[in-house]
């Protein structure tokens, strides 16, 4: 039970940094707008969108937005 918000969950957490409430909270927001844009623009895609934002995201910044230094 609970798989789909459990799923996107976990993609916030990754995109804003794992242990930042600030980085959970931008997170959130960058996943529903990308969801939301990707449901009216390309509706077939909406969920890839929201998984290539957190690749981007992992790609540049590989312990999340505000994430904490190694």
């Amino acid at each position: 039970m609970g798989e789909d918000i459990l799923i996107v969950s976990f993609v916030v957490v990754v995109i804003g940094g794992i242990g930042s409430i600030k980085g959970a909270f931008i997170g959130a927001l960058l996943v529903g707008l990308s969801d939301t844009f990707g449901k009216v623009l390309l509706p077939g895609f909406s969920s890839a969108i929201v998984y290539a934002l957190m690749a981007a995201v992992l790609v540049f910044r590989p312990r999340g937005l505000l994430g904490q230094p190694a």
